[in-house]
C-alpha cells in the first residue's frame, strides 16, 4: 500500500489543506473541497487519478479546524468503504489518518 505523508502544520486553513490533498491524490480540475467531493473521488472514482490502495498520514496538527476536517473525512471514508462493500462487493483501500 502506498503511503502519502502530509505536513498539516504547514497548512494555514482547511482550504490550504484541501489544495495539498487534491495535489496528492492527483485530483482533476473542478474537484471540490467538501468531504463529499473527496469521498466521491477517493472511494467511488472519477475526479482523481491516484489509484487505490493508499494511506494518507497527516502530521503536525494538535487540534483545530484542519484536524476536525481530517477526522470527519476519515470517518466518512470509512462509511463509504462499507457502503461500497455492501453495494458492489469490493473494498477500496483508501484511508486518511491524523498523526500527532
Amino acid at each position: 500500500m502506498r503511503t502519502i505523508e502530509i505536513d498539516g502544520g504547514a497548512c494555514k486553513s482547511v482550504k490550504d489543506f484541501c489544495t495539498v490533498l487534491k495535489d496528492e491524490i492527483r485530483a482533476l480540475p473542478g474537484h471540490g473541497n467538501s468531504i463529499e467531493a473527496f469521498v466521491d473521488s477517493m472511494i467511488w472514482g472519477g475526479m482523481s487519478e491516484l489509484p487505490p490502495p493508499y494511506l494518507i498520514r497527516v502530521r503536525g496538527l494538535n487540534g483545530g479546524p484542519i484536524a476536525a476536517f481530517i477526522k470527519e473525512l476519515s470517518e466518512s471514508l470509512g462509511y463509504a468503504r462499507m457502503e461500497r462493500r455492501d453495494r458492489k462487493g469490493e473494498d477500496i483501500e483508501v484511508m486518511i489518518q491524523l498523526r500527532r
